[in-house]
């Protein structure tokens, strides 16, 4: 049953569900599937109590120097071992107005940051560790494999989309080690990462 669960919640963005109702329905089946184990978001790390300037703060500094690294290399590396660039014609709406640039901030937040963290670095890897054999790798295996669902989880933006979701996941992955009882921290993380390139996109530079 969670298994189900947690395949209705990774495939529903890519069925044509509409972007306002995927996070509502996805959180929702996780909240389900964590009450099924007697577990609350709060036994991911995740808890408003927590939501707080300083954890902020550090997700947006780590966040930013991410961007820059993926920027100047990361990006650049994939790049020249695949042979090819993000594809970034569905984000057009951020270059073409300012309204646009806006809602893609949000969205940052939104469904960058909040829900795809929760799903991911919070229900998804909680749950592997949960039902993962408990050998001294279990919470490498959990990291791993939570990689590559969300890799997966972008396999609408290509080869090269896929490959640099894998590399920013790893690094989400260790924010996520780092900070293991405040998911706000790569929640925030992830946002800035998203809205630098989202910022970028805006000012012309990729």
């Amino acid at each position: 049953m969670v298994l189900v669960g947690t395949a209705a919640v990774l495939v529903a963005p890519h069925l044509g569900v509409p972007m306002f109702l995927y996070p509502w329905l996805g959180l929702g089946l996780c909240a389900a599937m964590l009450r099924m184990q007697r577990l609350r978001f709060a036994d991911t790390g995740f808890s408003w109590r927590c939501f707080r300037a300083v954890p902020l703060l550090i997700g947006a500094v780590l966040g930013l120097a991410y961007a820059a690294i993926n920027v100047q290399l990361i990006g650049p590396l994939l790049a020249h071992v695949l042979g090819e660039r993000l594809d970034l014609s569905d984000f057009a709406f951020v270059r073409a107005h300012l309204s646009g640039f806006v809602l893609a901030l949000v969205l940052a937040w939104v469904i960058g940051g909040f829900y795809e963290e929760l799903v991911f670095r919070g229900f998804l890897h909680t749950m592997l560790m949960l039902h993962l054999p408990r050998v001294p790798t279990r919470s490498a295996w959990a990291v791993a494999l939570t990689a590559l669902v969300f890799a997966a989880y972008h396999l609408q933006f290509g080869p090269f989309g896929v490959a640099n979701a894998l590399v920013f996941t790893l690094f989400a992955a260790a924010v996520r080690q780092r900070w293991q009882r405040n998911l706000w921290v790569v929640i925030s993380f992830h946002a800035c990462v998203d809205m630098t390139t989202f910022t970028l996109m805006r000012w012309g530079y990729l």
